[in-house]
């Protein structure tokens, strides 16, 4: 697996959206629905001889909102979908322990445990299934500690339906996490093509335009201040017509392995042109940003490109600008452009700011 922040942006970019809408949708739709439904039995129970019952039903029902109006107040915490599991288990053995209006609450285990099934994580379910079904084999096999009372013949076959139906529901909730996964996998492979320049193997543009550029927008504060370095290799035109088009291309490949050993793991090096690239360094100042360019610059120049008889000597030219906010993304890099040619225009091999 590709942990490189190019790679990890990109597994981000195609698998954040679908996953999390699913979930959220989910959570959403069963509170809201299965919250009215305990609500509406807690009033049907009113005033009966059952005022555990209603007292059990109230409370799921009230808690359920709760968590609910908390996963919108917050919606990038993932505690609001274990927390829905909890109150599943807790309303399962609660309805085991009641046995509900007159012992019919085992009927409703059923969607429960599948609510519990999907709402929670896979492998984080297996457990929550586990400690819930514990607990009510528990309390059928030990009647005397619970205020209902289930005939054996029923008790023994609610629990081989309920297991058949787990075994189901996570057979196929298995299946469906296994093929998404590979169809990820796949769509991962087609967009770093997409994403990836074939000679130097460096993001291209489209990586900085839909991947990158809208990560940091959607999260500022993990990228900005966000110091741009538009970087030129200087008579690179000279350097193809002296030797050719394959050995410019050599320079290329050897250009980029030297800029990116000048970087931080953590910083983005991407092709934009012919012989034009992009550093961008996140979370840095427009000063700490110059002295990488500065660096990137004196490791260019002592790095001269050897191969067989030819032994040139390569020099860059570096525009550097600073993003402080996001809304001022696109007017540094055209900053960091100009920038640019301000260093071509004052002799080549230097850093403009």
């Amino acid at each position: 697996m590709d942990n490189t922040p190019i790679g990890q942006l990109l597994r981000n970019a195609q698998q954040d959206d679908a996953e999390i809408k699913r979930r959220k949708l989910t959570l959403y739709f069963i509170s809201y629905v299965g919250g009215t439904i305990i609500a509406f039995m807690a009033w049907l129970n009113w005033g009966t001889n059952n005022p555990l019952l209603v007292g059990v039903l109230t409370t799921s029902a009230s808690v359920i909102y709760l968590n609910v109006a908390l996963s919108l107040i917050f919606p990038k915490s993932d505690i609001f979908y274990y927390f829905a599991g909890l109150i599943v288990l807790f309303t399962i053995n609660a309805l085991v322990y009641t046995g509900g209006l007159n012992n019919t609450g085992l009927y409703f285990i059923f969607p429960l445990l599948f609510i519990q099934i999907i709402v929670v994580r896979f492998k984080p379910a297996m457990l929550y299934v586990a400690v819930t079904i514990g607990l009510s084999i528990y309390m059928l096999y030990n009647q005397d500690v619970i205020v209902a009372k289930y005939p054996a013949e029923h008790v023994s076959r609610f629990l081989i339906a309920t297991f058949c139906f787990i075994c189901v529901a996570f057979i196929g909730e298995n299946f469906w996490h296994k093929s998404r996964k590979e169809m990820l996998r796949e769509n991962l492979e087609r967009m770093r093509q997409a994403n990836t320049d074939p000679l130097t193997k460096l993001p291209n543009r489209r990586f900085l335009e839909t991947v990158f550029f809208e990560r940091a927008m959607k999260d500022p504060g993990a990228f900005f201040p966000l110091t741009a370095v538009v970087v030129d290799i200087d008579h690179f035109k000279k350097i193809n017509d002296t030797f050719g088009h394959d050995i410019g291309d050599e320079v290329l490949i050897h250009f980029t392995s030297v800029i990116k050993s000048a970087v931080r793991a953590s910083d983005i090096v991407a092709r934009t042109g012919g012989e034009e690239f992009l550093v961008l360094f996140p979370l840095a100042s427009l000063s700490q940003g110059v002295k990488l360019a500065e660096k990137m610059r004196k490791v260019v120049e002592e790095s001269p490109f050897i191969e067989g008889d030819i032994n040139h000597n390569i020099t860059a030219s570096f525009g550097v600008a600073t993003a402080l906010t996001e809304d001022k993304l696109h007017a540094s890099l055209k900053q960091a452009d100009d920038n640019l040619y301000k260093a071509k225009n004052g002799g080549r091999n230097r850093v403009a700011e």
